[in-house]
């Protein structure tokens, strides 16, 4: 298959990711998008992971360009609060690496002081023992991009992500990179295809019969998926067995006072159904009830969500805020890249928002397209195709597997939900039992979650919301003390780990204190007025 021309259908955030991605990247191609003017895009306050700095370095995109017009701020971890246990505690899952520092047995470390302490070292203690810096400045709602290098391990460029209002950022997108770079856009709607005798597409038909050509169509249609599902008939794989929400509902609240609820964290609240998120944008927060309607009706799960937010934010904010129903359709096509259609976005997969993987899966999808469009100026084969699809599979059953565990190894069976995520469901793969309960040890847990390449700095995120649910590498103080003992280890290695890491929380923990919160910080670098 020979590739001069790309035609995108369907605009939004992930039709405008799709331009502008390869009006930068894809010099040789010509690129076109056909966007409606009457869809209905879905956007309830979008956050995003660290990886979508990879995206903006590759496409010469800094902050100070897009984030004021997109009431953008900035997000350093997510917070899991009553995912644990239902009692208002919390953990965190900070970006960043792991500090492996002064820390003996390495991940297991934590596990052992764990046993030895277990009050001075609770589950959502893991996070401040590897990741301090970004924890804590999670933890007391501070930022700074640490020029001065204070804070050990923490790189401000690549440690933090984003909220934000991602239908802005779409049309952000079009006027300042793509549009710019030679998109050419096509106003209409479309309404039928003609195929080749090899099931290719030639032409697509517009409702006011003009007629588009093009040798690859990239299908942005949303849940809809008219190409990829619909006109080549691939198979849409549900979720459902392993994911159990399958509905929202979304609404925006005023600030009451936006210097302090401006945070740099999407705090997720698990309820009785489903869990709450809320993602602080610049103008607004964005919130929402993600629930499953085999345990609860739409009315119901809408009084629950309601009744949080009134105890959250008091009734008069919550009366002005208008609610919206989102039907969650999350699974994948087998295939994202048939003959010569490609499913980019929703059209292709979704998993539930608990991990803000909407938005990544779009652009890593991207990055992966635009180098086999690259390789040889547009050339492609049929091997190369089947290897794109294999790597995209492969990422998006890791970051369902990866959801999974949120819910798979909760502690809660307070309601019927809860029971059959943490009781009753059976996930594929059986990873929970055989690899942390039977074997023991994070490295043997992590080497068998095939998360690593969703996960490259280590597969962090698994073990963080591993130890985040109380699980342990090493479980009793008796364990602790014989594995020194058959090493010929003497214990005091581990009471210096502990010993270091206190001394070194104080020092983090006081000089973080100092710096300005996440709305001072917001206000003075992305959205001071310029004279």
């Amino acid at each position: 298959m020979e590739i001069k021309h790309v035609t995108i259908i369907g605009g939004g955030s992930s039709g405008w990711m799709a331009a502008a991605t390869l009006a930068k990247l894809c010099r040789h191609l010509k690129i076109t998008i056909v966007e409606s003017k009457n869809y209905a895009t879905i956007g309830v306050g979008e956050s995003t992971l660290g990886q979508i700095n990879r995206w903006f370095n590759m496409l010469g995109i800094t902050d100070e360009m897009w984030m004021k017009d997109c009431q953008a701020t900035y997000k350093n971890s997510i917070r899991f609060t009553n995912f644990r246990d239902n009692d208002g505690t919390y953990f965190e899952y900070p970006f960043g690496g792991f500090d492996l520092e002064d820390k003996h047995n390495g991940l297991n470390s934590w596990s052992e002081l764990s046993c030895l302490y277990p009050e001075s070292f609770p589950p959502d203690s893991f996070a401040e023992f590897y990741n301090t810096s970004n924890t804590l400045l999670a933890k007391h709602n501070r930022q700074t991009k640490n020029k001065q290098s204070r804070l050990k391990h923490f790189d401000f460029n690549y440690d933090t992500a984003y909220h934000m209002d991602a239908t802005a950022f779409g049309q952000w997108l079009k006027n300042n990179i793509a549009l710019k770079h030679g998109v050419e856009l096509i106003h209409n709607e479309i309404e039928s295809c003609i195929k080749d005798a090899e099931g290719n597409i030639t032409q697509i038909k517009c409702l006011d019969g003009q007629i588009l050509k093009s040798d690859l169509w990239i299908d942005c249609t949303g849940f809809k998926s008219l190409l990829l599902e619909q006109w080549m008939g691939e198979d849409f794989i549900s979720f459902s067995d392993q994911l159990a929400n399958d509905s929202a509902w979304a609404c925006p609240i005023e600030y009451s006072d936006k210097s302090s609820e401006i945070t740099n964290v999407t705090d997720c609240t698990a309820l009785n159904n489903g869990w709450v998120w809320n993602t602080p944008l610049w103008s607004r927060i964005g919130t929402g009830y993600v629930y499953s309607s085999k345990f609860v009706s739409k009315e119901e799960a809408k009084l629950e969500f309601k009744n949080h937010l009134v105890e959250k934010f008091g009734q008069d904010r919550v009366n002005e805020s208008v609610m919206r129903s989102v039907d969650i359709r999350h699974g994948y096509k087998k295939k994202a890249w048939v003959k010569n259609v490609v499913g980019i976005g929703l059209s292709y997969g979704f998993i539930e928002p608990l991990e803000s993987t909407g938005l990544l899966t779009t652009h890593e999808n991207l990055i992966r397209l635009v180098d086999v469009l690259n390789r040889r100026c547009g050339y492609v084969t049929n091997t190369e195709i089947n290897g794109f699809n294999y790597a995209v599979e492969i990422i998006l059953l890791g970051f369902r597997d990866f959801v999974s565990m949120h819910y798979g190894l909760s502690r809660r069976t307070d309601t019927p939900y809860w029971k059959w995520c943490t009781q009753t469901n059976e996930y594929q793969p059986k990873l929970f039992d055989e690899y942390v309960l039977r074997h023991g040890g994070y490295g043997t847990l992590l080497a068998n979650l095939n998360l690593s390449n969703t996960y490259p700095s280590d597969m962090q995120g698994a073990t963080f919301i591993t130890a985040g649910m109380g699980i342990k590498s090493i479980s009793t103080p008796e364990m602790v003390q014989a594995y020194y003992k058959f090493h010929r280890t003497n214990l005091k290695i581990l009471e210096d780990a502990k010993m270091n890491y206190e001394k070194h929380k104080l020092y983090t923990e006081n000089f973080i204190k100092t710096l300005p919160t996440s709305y001072e910080f917001l206000r003075d670098n992305i959205y001071a007025e310029k004279n």
